[in-house]
């Protein structure tokens, strides 16, 4: 009786899963469980300027994204240009620019092989780019979910691996 009550209860405990969905598929492609206040680094080839660009995200409580820091070799279009007086750093041949604030309740790209999206998590690197159609668009966001219907997912993504 008690092993049937601990795993219910698995049901009602909730934890922030960070969820990476191919919209046109409707799926989740990946998940990670996350704590508020970890971090995770999503990069990509820039069309532009060919060089990568890496955005590093603290995951808030509300399961709001805050963007920390944005590094690239080069200025190009849709990058933030520093100017006098902002924070931002060149050191390893990158341009380290950290906003003042900027909070996203959700991330949205569209992926392509060329684009090279990248998403670190945990250690764990993901080539987001080989695992979507072309053209796919990806949205990245935070959920609250049971443990136990976090833990059912990821048991079901090895199984379906495994066939």
């Amino acid at each position: 009786m008690i092993p049937t009550l601990l795993a219910g209860a698995l049901f009602f405990v909730r934890v922030p899963v960070l969820i990476v969905d191919d919209v046109r598929a409707d799926q989740a492609i990946l998940t990670f469980q996350v704590r508020p206040g970890e971090r995770f680094v999503l990069s990509y080839r820039h069309s532009v300027t060919q060089g990568l660009v890496f955005g590093t995200f603290a995951i808030e409580g509300d399961g709001s994204f805050l963007l920390k820091e944005t590094a690239f070799a080069s200025p190009g279009p849709g990058l933030p240009e520093p100017h006098p007086g902002e924070e931002y750093q060149i050191s390893g041949g990158l341009i380290r620019h950290r906003p003042r604030e900027a909070r996203f309740p959700e991330l949205s790209v569209f992926v392509h092989p060329f684009t090279e999206h990248t998403l670190v998590v945990k250690g764990e690197s993901v080539n987001i780019s080989e695992k979507v159609a072309a053209g796919a668009l990806v949205k990245i966001r935070v959920e609250a979910q049971s443990l136990g219907r976090w833990g059912l997912q990821k048991i079901g993504a090895v199984l379906s691996r495994a066939r």
